[in-house]
């Protein structure tokens, strides 16, 4: 089996989306996320995916991503499967990554492109350029505005090396027609969020998802998706209902990152709730208001 079809067929369930912890002085909290990173997978988290909105790549300098991704890659072992992510870089600059990221333990890269070099001109030709730096599986990504267009990925879905993307467009129409348009090819479209939307795309071949619940409570996710695999849709929806319900709105309302953040904070892994540079410090009040959500929501970790 090659290396892209061991990782399509290991690219399953929920995942995490990592929130990195920033110091005061805006440097990064390495020690705290490595910590962070490895009870993640002691708690058998299917993937861990550094990813440009919620890793906060618009406060990591180059540099910073690079030994980022070596220091997640060390604290994960293989335990988990790891997604890690570029920046929107020429295609020189993305070569270079995956060149470090095939020495840090990753088991694929998502290539984030800005949206003006997602076209059907322009992407194919991206791939043409990063093409060959060694065997790492590679994967698309998406959002709203401009979207990728859906014959486009479906092109780029046949070439072997990539096995999937991330869906941040549409949850319900484009993450149809990405998945399948694609059906055949070795190729996995990840629903950016919510247990909701994986639900739905569960069930016409999308593989794995963003989950807003599994960065603190990864059992509850696990639970979930081993509902669908299992045909149990009721009982998957009740859990919807449940946690992720009652908590994403709320979570958003309040200070999305914030939010994530003090979660983590909470479990002792992080020793703040502070965002990357320039943001300001949440709120004092959120770190006691999300401890009495949680409290009020879930189960024990």
């Amino acid at each position: 089996m090659s290396r892209a079809s061991n990782a399509h067929a290991r690219m399953k369930g929920p995942v995490v989306p990592l929130n990195v912890c920033f110091n005061a002085d805006g440097t990064v909290n390495y020690a705290a996320v490595s910590n962070y990173v490895s009870w993640l997978a002691e708690k058998k988290t299917a993937i861990v995916m550094l990813t440009y909105g919620s890793s906060e790549f618009a406060a990591l300098s180059n540099e910073e991503l690079y030994e980022l991704t070596e220091v997640v890659g060390a604290a994960i072992k293989g335990r988990s499967f790891f997604i890690a992510s570029t920046k929107y870089w020429k295609p020189s600059e993305t070569r270079k990554f995956i060149a470090h990221a095939n020495k840090c333990g990753v088991d694929a890269v998502k290539v984030q492109v800005d949206g003006s070099i997602q076209t059907t001109q322009a992407l194919p030709r991206y791939f043409d350029q990063i093409e060959g730096v060694n065997d790492m599986p590679l994967l698309l990504w998406t959002i709203s505005q401009p979207m990728l267009p859906i014959e486009t990925a479906t092109e780029l879905s046949k070439r072997p090396y990539i096995i999937g993307m991330k869906n941040d467009a549409d949850m319900f129409g484009a993450y149809y027609d990405y998945t399948r348009n694609s059906t055949g090819n070795e190729f996995g479209v990840i629903s950016g969020g919510q247990m909701r939307n994986f639900a739905f795309g569960y069930k016409f071949g999308s593989p794995a998802y963003l989950c807003p619940i599994a960065p603190f409570r990864p059992a509850v996710a696990l639970e979930f998706y081993q509902c669908l695999v299992s045909g149990k849709d009721n009982e998957a929806w009740d859990r919807v209902f449940q946690f992720e319900e009652p908590f994403l709105q709320w979570a958003i309302d309040k200070n999305w990152l914030g939010v994530m953040k003090s979660a983590i904070q909470l479990l002792g892994f992080y020793p703040n709730n502070l965002l990357g540079p320039p943001h300001p410090p949440p709120d004092p009040n959120l770190l006691p208001e999300v401890r009495s959500k949680l409290e009020q929501l879930f189960p024990d970790p």
